[in-house]
């Protein structure tokens, strides 16, 4: 029972992030191209880049739900650098690959290369079991749970701050 009602919340908190894309793409302008770099595979002191060797493509992938996307030159480019992987502040990751804060900069680039802006996103995943209510159960999400649940916040402010862009140069429906 317990694995179908976490089932359950799983897939009810991947459809609010899906419904919650939708609208972003149906709100905003396209993006002619989306790269996803890590910079935090250069520092000594993290193991993230031998624990997650596919997460930019999974970060770029979930942007690319998000942000519609077009074929002219003449549209923003989003370049994304994640910069730390950390589970409590802590950049050596266990074995069990978890971490529970995810950081990066964001720049959107235009093709005159005028008006450019970034910005950065920090995402933290929080599980506090002893807060829950009596009479309820509480689940602690798994690792791939979180891991899922980071790369979509992560995807969902990117494309928020996108879209909330109005500048010249610059392609924002806000």
């Amino acid at each position: 029972m317990s694995n179908m009602f976490k089932n359950f919340t799983l897939a009810a908190s991947v459809s609010l992030i899906a419904l919650t894309g939708t609208a972003y793409a149906a709100e905003m302008d396209p993006a002619s191209d989306i790269s996803v770099d890590a910079s935090y595979n250069a520092a000594e002191d993290t193991n993230a880049m031998e624990m997650f060797p596919g997460i930019t493509q999974d970060v770029e992938v979930a942007i690319a739900k998000l942000i519609p996307m077009s074929d002219s030159p003449n549209d923003p480019v989003i370049r994304v650098d994640i910069r730390k992987l950390a589970l409590d502040g802590d950049t050596i990751l266990p074995d069990s690959t978890e971490f529970n804060q995810m950081e990066g900069v964001v720049a959107i680039d235009t093709v005159t290369g005028i008006g450019g802006k970034s910005f950065p996103i920090n995402i933290v995943a929080v599980t506090d079991l002893t807060s829950v209510p009596d009479g309820y159960v509480g689940i602690a999400p798994s690792v791939d749970d979180f891991y899922n649940a980071m790369i979509d916040a992560f995807a969902a402010d990117v494309a928020k701050n996108y879209g909330s862009i109005n500048d010249e140069g610059l392609k924002g429906s806000n």
